[in-house]
């Protein structure tokens, strides 16, 4: 029975203080231990900074720390390689949870004698193998230190690179949708409806912002976890505000293409609008309001149509 029950407390404390001490230490960036409660994979956020200023840039981090033979596998079939075993039953429950995180997220491996530490990007396709579904693949030549936060500018998910976010400052109005006698809910869905029947929201650059049943039923789709329900409910407050007063837009995901006969192609992508958020209740955060645009275009002749609707809003630090 002592063989099957081991205490993985000691090394998993020591990966997170030398990704800890790697990440503020030395490389100067945010290191913010996630919540374990919160089962998405996700064990630190990354929040880099320039010169001692957060650039509104997030990573997110997953942590194994090897003990003896523990996670680390030899991969006789790929030498520039190893593995890092967690299951295959771990990779499927957690890969679509790292694909649909706000920002890129890396697997971080740390030796528990050594303090050395490697890193891989789980969103790469060349981070798995068909023939041994149990394991991530990490490059041997991919180590974890000061240097490595340049070459993570290029990972998937980057959707933020400016130095500076745009800040929204809000009060009590932006929030009296609430109200403590009704659900979360239904004070929601009464302000949703409002806004729809509302003067058409429009950002600078994308013209008018179309806030229909597209946005309500993402928001409140069964697959989401309860508590980013909350979170975007209780936010949708802002939305309009943020649409209004934030220039920059940064498309995140091509959703679909599709090419009729003559050669008018069809487009349908995400895009997202980013800022920190001036609570008067609460903290400041960064906040990230979700659009989703089709377009229809012609090479003859030019954009023929254009639509954009309003689709989610969210904090990048919440769970999914």
């Amino acid at each position: 029975m002592a063989d099957e029950i081991r205490d993985t407390r000691p090394q998993n404390a020591t990966g997170m203080a030398v990704c800890d001490i790697i990440t503020q230490g030395k490389a100067e960036h945010g290191w913010q231990p996630y919540a374990s409660i919160n089962d998405n994979g996700v064990d630190a956020i990354i929040i880099k900074r320039k010169n001692g200023v957060d650039t509104g840039e997030i990573m997110f981090a997953q942590v194994k720390c090897g003990k003896g033979n523990g996670y680390f596998k030899q991969t006789q079939n790929r030498p520039k390689h190893f593995g890092v075993h967690v299951g295959e039953d771990y990779i499927e429950k957690h890969r679509p949870k790292w694909n649909r995180l706000s920002g890129p997220i890396i697997l971080i491996y740390v030796d528990h004698y050594s303090s050395k530490a490697w890193w891989t990007d789980l969103r790469d396709d060349l981070s798995y193998t068909t023939d041994n579904k149990s394991i991530i693949l990490v490059p041997k030549h991919q180590r974890f230190g000061k240097h490595s936060f340049g070459e993570f500018k290029s990972l998937k998910g980057n959707i933020f690179v400016s130095r500076d976010l745009p800040n929204i400052l809000t009060d009590g109005d932006d929030f009296e949708y609430l109200k403590y006698n009704k659900s979360i809910k239904e004070s929601a869905k009464e302000f949703y409806k409002d806004w729809c029947n509302s003067p058409a929201t429009i950002h600078k650059d994308l013209g008018e912002i179309i806030v229909s049943r597209v946005g309500w039923r993402h928001l409140t789709r069964t697959d989401r976890k309860q508590t980013r329900i909350i979170n975007s409910l209780s936010l949708l407050g802002v939305a309009k505000k943020i649409i209004e007063n934030v220039d920059k837009c940064y498309q995140i995901k091509e959703l679909k293409k599709e090419i009729a006969k003559d050669n008018t192609i069809i487009l349908t992508d995400y895009l997202a609008i980013k800022c920190n958020v001036t609570f008067p209740f609460r903290q400041s955060s960064i906040i990230q309001v979700i659009l989703k645009r089709k377009r229809i275009l012609n090479s003859d002749k030019g954009v023929i149509s254009s639509k954009t609707w309003f689709f989610s809003i969210y904090e990048p630090l919440s769970t999914k």
